[in-house]
């Protein structure tokens, strides 16, 4: 006796209507897409909103697909601009315009569809600079450099003769990697150094800085400084 043969067959899934920030880390003054993915075709109308839920007060933009029309709501900012494929492009953006957005759609059934997207602003960082408290680092004592300015979410590395540098028994890091302290400065620690800044949106580096060291019992050397009793 022969086994019947089944068969399944199911429909092919629907994709997903999606948003991608793009790029999700964006420069502050620079510009970023709200790309829409995978957009409905019997959609009639689409709303931007401010956040993750619909609140007609932070309504930014919507869309009538019937006869093309596009209307601001009261979030708008005049930087927006929206597209009949549900995108939504924000120009010379600022702090305050990171955050969620919701995309809200109405289908020709009446039948609603809602995407959320997330994106990130950061500011493009300044040059950074090497300071000390100390004019001269005095041998077999602790010495402090400091990379200035301080700025929120924001990656700190030095480098020493251009190595990186990482704590060890004689280098400490501090103040989230801003501060590097040697803690007994001794002939070779003239330098020079450099302190490199990073966010996701820029890379900036300081002038070398040599460290100026002095001792009370030692041969002149070129680098650093001597002091005799």
């Amino acid at each position: 006796m022969r086994a019947p043969l089944l068969i399944y067959w199911s429909s092919p899934t629907k994709a997903q209507v999606s948003v991608e920030a793009v790029p999700p880390h964006v420069a502050e003054g620079a510009n970023v897409l709200l790309l829409v993915h995978n957009l409905p075709e019997t959609v009639r109308v689409f709303y931007w909103y401010k956040g993750r839920t619909v609140d007609e007060r932070k309504e930014i933009a919507r869309f009538i697909m019937s006869n093309n029309i596009k209307k601001t709501g009261p979030a708008c900012s005049g930087r927006e601009r929206i597209y009949r494929n549900g995108s939504l492009l924000f120009q010379n953006v600022t702090k305050k315009d990171a955050g969620a957005y919701l995309l809200y759609m109405k289908k020709e059934n009446f039948d609603i569809r809602k995407a959320s997207v997330h994106f990130h602003v950061h500011p493009l960082l300044p040059k950074p600079k090497i300071t000390s408290k100390n004019f001269y680092a005095r041998e077999g004592s602790p010495e402090a450099l400091m990379c200035e300015p301080e700025t929120e979410n924001t990656s700190y590395l030095w480098r020493r003769n251009g190595q990186s540098l990482s704590e060890d028994n004689r280098l400490k890091l501090s103040e989230g990697n801003r501060t590097l302290t040697l803690l007994s400065v001794v002939r070779t620690d003239t330098g020079p150094y450099e302190c490199e800044t990073r966010n996701p949106v820029s890379t900036a580096r300081s002038d070398p800085f040599t460290l100026n060291i002095t001792c009370e019992y030692c041969l002149l050397h070129p680098g650093y400084i001597c002091l005799y009793k």
